[in-house]
């Protein structure tokens, strides 16, 4: 028990480090670029850290990270091409290659909220609807100040920088679909990086979100 205890507060300050060293880094001149490209380096090490704590590999979780996978990254291909989900933009450079205009790796943006999203409010509400609601505003958060840094930093962009409203009404059912697929297949999990790394995010983005970043698109 103590030592799973060490690993996982190893676990948590190494994320940590990393995603200050990675808003230090975007915020200074010299070396903006180089962090910028290491922007896909944030998911790949949360959806790493977050399957070493996971217990209990079964079928229906795979179902689970599999659907929300690949449900998240064909709503954004969808959304590039139409617009209509969630209004005009596109992706930039700075979450790697991309097929069809979208990055792969967004789905694992969708993966990641949804999870630590579904994990922590289990212990709010013993109700289905009310947690996949619950789960969803956690998400809407995120993406709300997730927008000013992802639109500096190349992330994507929105047409005429304008976020519109829609996005986030398009966040709030998508997430709030996923969160109901969450509890009706994977049932009551608990994962000691979920909490931790979501406070993590939010003291990321938050950070941009609150000085505006400053930089240019």
């Amino acid at each position: 028990m103590e030592r799973t205890k060490r690993a996982t507060l190893v676990g948590i300050i190494l994320l940590a480090i990393w995603f200050e060293i990675s808003a230090v880094g975007l915020h200074i001149e010299q070396s903006r670029s180089l962090f910028q490209n290491l922007l896909f380096v944030n998911l790949v090490l949360s959806v790493g850290a977050l399957a070493l704590f996971h217990r209990e590999w079964t079928v229906n979780f795979g179902i689970f990270a599999f659907a929300v996978f690949w449900i998240g990254y064909l709503v954004e291909f969808v959304g590039v091409k139409t617009g209509v989900i969630f209004g005009n933009f596109r992706f930039g450079e700075a979450l790697g290659p991309k097929i069809g205009g979208v990055p792969p790796l967004i789905g694992f943006n969708w993966l990641i909220l949804t999870y630590i999203s579904g994990i922590i409010v289990q212990k709010w509400s013993s109700n289905l609807w009310v947690r996949a609601t619950l789960g969803a505003i956690l998400m809407v958060v995120i993406d709300l100040i997730m927008e000013p840094m992802a639109m500096s930093f190349d992330l994507w962009v929105w047409q005429n920088g304008i976020i519109p409203v829609q996005n986030f009404f398009a966040w709030f059912v998508i997430a709030w679909g996923m969160n109901y697929g969450f509890h009706v297949l994977h049932q009551e999990k608990s994962n000691p990086l979920a909490m931790p790394l979501f406070l993590i995010y939010v003291t990321y983005y938050l950070t941009f979100f609150v000085v505006q970043s400053g930089f240019p698109s």
